[in-house]
């Protein structure tokens, strides 16, 4: 069974290289359930069609078993092993992501989670772009239900303008599957500053 059922020509393989900072290593993961979350309808590059919407419940060697997926060029499979490249990245999904524990919390979580994933979507895919805020819009579409629309539009509202830093997970099995998105641990922080107020040390020194 597959999470998402795309696989188009418009295939965008440079999605967030702006946004990679540092390459920590590889991980291997494996896709168990997607939870909270549900079935939606979406259209995309005028494609309709019924997904899967929420945060993937993974088993991996990442420093998260949560994870989003920031992809909708690329198919994933349950059960099956991928292994993907680590990335410490910055931009917009940074932002959307700090925002997941608070928000995917209390009552109507698989709204929350359907909404979450719309929010990424549109932020992937128009907002990378250059394109405005739009459900109703441009490369990625999204109308099937109000609440979820509401959750959604008060997500991209909070980031717009923001940026933080993620994991970005880019997928090196071939063939590709969806690229993900991740909390970053705190550690993982730490050690970014650490390496650059070292780095800047020996510039002064010499």
């Amino acid at each position: 069974m597959s999470a998402v059922l795309f696989g188009s020509a418009f295939a965008n393989a440079t999605l967030f290289n702006n946004d990679k900072v540092l390459l920590l290593g590889t991980v291997t993961l494996t896709l168990n359930s997607v939870s909270p979350g549900g079935t939606v309808q979406i259209t995309y590059n005028a494609n309709t069609s019924n997904t899967t919407a929420g945060v993937f419940n993974l088993t991996t060697t990442a420093p998260q078993s949560q994870a989003l997926c920031v992809d909708l060029d690329h198919v994933i499979n349950f059960t099956q092993n991928y292994t993907y490249e680590l990335w410490l990245a910055y931009g917009r999904v940074g932002a959307l992501l700090s925002l997941k524990d608070t928000f995917i919390a209390g009552p109507d979580l698989n709204n929350k989670g359907r909404a979450f994933q719309i929010a990424m979507w549109e932020i992937a895919h128009d907002h990378s772009l250059g394109n405005p805020d739009n459900l109703s819009g441009d490369v990625f579409q999204y109308s099937q239900d109000a609440t979820v629309v509401g959750y959604a539009n008060s997500l991209l509202s909070a980031t717009a303008g923001q940026a933080d830093y993620y994991y970005f997970l880019r997928s090196i099995t071939d063939p590709q599957t969806q690229n993900l998105a991740m909390v970053p641990e705190p550690a993982s922080l730490i050690a970014l500053g650490t390496g650059f107020v070292g780095l800047l040390a020996r510039r002064r020194r010499r």
